[in-house]
């Protein structure tokens, strides 16, 4: 099978294309710094099974050409055949990380396991010091795939914002919703207490008008008693006189 180079992984952070024909090995490398963490990110992006054999090398030394080399130093990291699953799938792309040496590393992708399709690959190597995406890509050869996916992480983007807004304001009802229950329960404690002064004063001025009402009647018929009884002392006096 002929191996083709690649003199870098990526250009600007974007995922380098590979077109892989029947047994065919395409190789790429990239120069990562010493103890900076390398991450190799791979996506089968058609044909057939959508599976490749990938191998990551390193650290490897480059030479007068500028291509890198294989050393005392230099480690197979992965060998293993990578699969993203049914064709029409479009599953997350595979990510692998490792600690760097310092030095070249190379990744090799093969379709040595088909004799008759070709495939099409995308392949990132990034080091920590670049600017690494939080999430696995999804690439696809279709633009109006690619800005539908684009479209969909924006959606959901403006959906996780809504979602918070909407949380923001169901804690503000909830807080206002207690305080506004806790208005109503002092305002219910302060009729109940209204009620009762009222009631309280209700009867005292029903017992303080029954007293009056008692007292006025004792005192009439006290000043009743006195006038009549006065009269008829002076009419029984004035009696035994004449006689």
């Amino acid at each position: 099978a002929a191996a083709w180079w690649v003199a870098a992984a990526s250009a600007g952070g974007m995922p380098l294309g590979l077109d892989l024909g029947p047994l065919a090995t395409r190789c790429v490398h990239e120069l990562i710094p010493q103890d900076a963490d390398g991450t190799v990110e791979l996506f089968v992006e058609s044909g057939g099974k959508l599976e490749v054999h990938m191998t990551i090398e390193g650290p490897m030394a480059t030479g007068w050409d500028k291509i890198p080399e294989a050393g005392e130093s230099t480690a197979m990291l992965f060998d293993k055949v990578i699969s993203n699953g049914r064709e029409e799938d479009f599953d997350d792309s595979f990510l692998f990380s490792f600690k760097s040496d310092g030095g070249a590393y190379r990744v090799c992708v093969s379709n040595d396991m088909n004799r008759v399709a070709n495939k099409v690959v995308q392949v990132d190597i990034r080091s920590s010091a670049k600017v690494i995406s939080e999430n696995p890509i999804k690439i696809s050869s279709d633009p109006k795939k690619a800005e539908e996916a684009r479209l969909a992480k924006e959606e959901a983007k403006g959906s996780e914002a809504r979602q918070a807004e909407v949380a923001v304001l169901e804690k503000s009802i909830r807080r206002l919703k207690r305080g506004l229950r806790k208005v109503q329960q002092q305002q219910q404690q302060e009729r109940h207490r209204q009620a009762v002064h009222t009631a309280v004063n209700q009867d005292s001025n029903n017992h303080m008008v029954l007293g009056s009402l008692v007292e006025t009647v004792v005192f009439v018929a006290t000043a009743a008693f006195q006038i009549i009884f006065v009269r008829n002392w002076f009419d029984g006096k004035a009696a035994k006189q004449w006689a």
